[in-house]
């Protein structure tokens, strides 16, 4: 993996990130030749950075292009405070900055949940660089009461727990019915639906360990946790048709038909806003996926991606590589999980 310092409008963030190609699977940089390919920049949810697109760094048909996969602020392995007021348009311009420094001056978008909400921000701010985007899990205009309740309670947990171990106490995360435990737990159950995959539940892990979560939380850490996790989607307000007509790419939307937050006509609803401002949309639902549908129904949803980012190029597509290693293999690898289900080894190969 590796860093790059971005000098944003609300101060100096470290990203770090890493970009694939058809050919190499790390590294920093994009020589003159790769950066005639078809680039896509994956778009993370909230709590689990970059390494939950690994299913999608290892799919050899989406290794025809060069992918990207960044840690946004307070994920992953990036440096900096998310800070008050950091939302989707802070956001955006983090990825449009971002993606300059790395001298990519157009790409394509995948987004999941709040990075799908990222990627349409960035379309707005950055319409000539943004080529499409590609949701899955749409969040809704606004947040529904219900679901901004949920998102309220795991931070709670997660606050109370972080304080309980400032406390001095001995018993952590390891003790059944802890705080922190109970946080884990109802972001489970929001991502999928409390049943979690091998894959998944490695993802979890390296999360955990990247979070620090045996560690004292100062308080600026909590506000940071609270901000990209409640603040950014509670404080949101809907798209306007104004904004959204700066959207110069098309858009194809996906519903995992067995998310317990979202229900389709809420994304539905995206789309109709994303019509109105003459934006070309497409909505498509994928049975069985729950919300973090990109993790457990990989296979469905990469073709559906690859056909989509396929229609929006007009040369000719570079050729299938004969393998694709994910930079991610080794950390979600070194976690103390055993994937024993054709579904997940094929992941870890």
């Amino acid at each position: 993996m590796f860093d790059i310092a971005v000098d944003t409008p609300t101060g100096r963030i470290v990203f770090n990130y890493v970009i694939s190609t058809p050919s190499k699977t790390a590294v920093a940089t994009l020589e003159d030749t790769e950066k005639a390919l078809p680039t896509v920049v994956f778009l993370h949810p909230v709590y689990i950075g970059k390494l939950i697109y690994h299913p999608q760094f290892a799919d050899r048909e989406l290794r025809r292009f060069n992918l990207v996969a960044v840690d946004l602020r307070f994920h992953g392995k990036t440096v900096g405070r998310a800070g008050e007021g950091y939302g989707r348009e802070v956001a955006a311009r983090d990825v449009g900055l971002f993606m300059q420094s790395l001298s990519i001056s157009r790409y394509h978008i995948f987004g999941m949940s709040m990075g799908g909400c990222v990627g349409l921000q960035t379309a707005i701010l950055f319409p000539e660089a943004v080529q499409s985007v590609f949701v899955v899990s749409s969040l809704p205009l606004t947040e529904p009461p219900d679901v901004a309740e949920g998102r309220q309670e795991i931070y709670d947990c997660w606050a109370e727990g972080s304080r309980h171990i400032c406390s001095g106490s001995d018993d952590g995360l390891d003790v059944e019915g802890s705080a922190i435990r109970d946080a884990f737990q109802g972001a489970l159950q929001l991502s999928l639906n409390g049943e979690p995959t091998k894959v998944f539940t490695a993802m979890l892990q390296r999360s955990a360990q990247l979070l620090r979560i045996d560690e004292p939380w100062p308080e600026e850490r909590l506000d940071d946790l609270r901000i990209t996790s409640v603040d950014f989607f509670v404080k949101r307000e809907a798209y306007t048709v104004a904004a959204l007509k700066n959207i110069r790419c098309p858009v194809h939307l996906i519903h995992c038909a067995a998310d317990i937050a979202y229900a389709l006509d809420t994304t539905e609803e995206v789309a109709s806003r994303l019509t109105a401002a003459g934006v070309q949309v497409e909505v498509q639902q994928v049975s069985g996926a729950p919300h973090f549908g990109s993790v457990t129904h990989a296979k469905e949803i990469n073709n559906v991606f690859h056909r989509f980012v396929a229609s929006c190029i007009p040369t000719p597509l570079p050729p299938i590589p004969d393998s694709a290693e994910s930079p991610f293999t080794g950390e979600l690898a070194a976690m103390s999980v055993d994937s024993d289900s054709d579904s997940d080894r094929e992941f870890f190969i």
